[in-house]
């Protein structure tokens, strides 16, 4: 079976990446599904960030996961 890997925010949905195909042997024939996987990635994109739009003020400091750059 052949997979691809999408990278989507994981918020909004919108896509962030879109990786190649990675082909099997039964790719391009007649019939055969490419399996789509995906990968939640960031907060939201430039397009639907609450921030962009100057309703959230700049002192919030949102994060995607568990940790931030300050842990480290």
């Amino acid at each position: 079976m052949c997979y691809q890997v999408v990278e989507r925010f994981s918020v909004c949905g919108c896509l962030y990446f879109q990786h190649a195909v990675d082909p099997c042997e039964a790719y391009g024939q007649r019939g055969h599904v490419v399996q789509e996987k995906v990968v939640l990635v960031g907060y939201t994109c430039d397009k639907h960030s609450a921030r962009r739009a100057g309703n959230v003020p700049r002192s919030n400091n949102w994060s995607d996961s568990s940790y931030s750059s300050k842990d480290f």
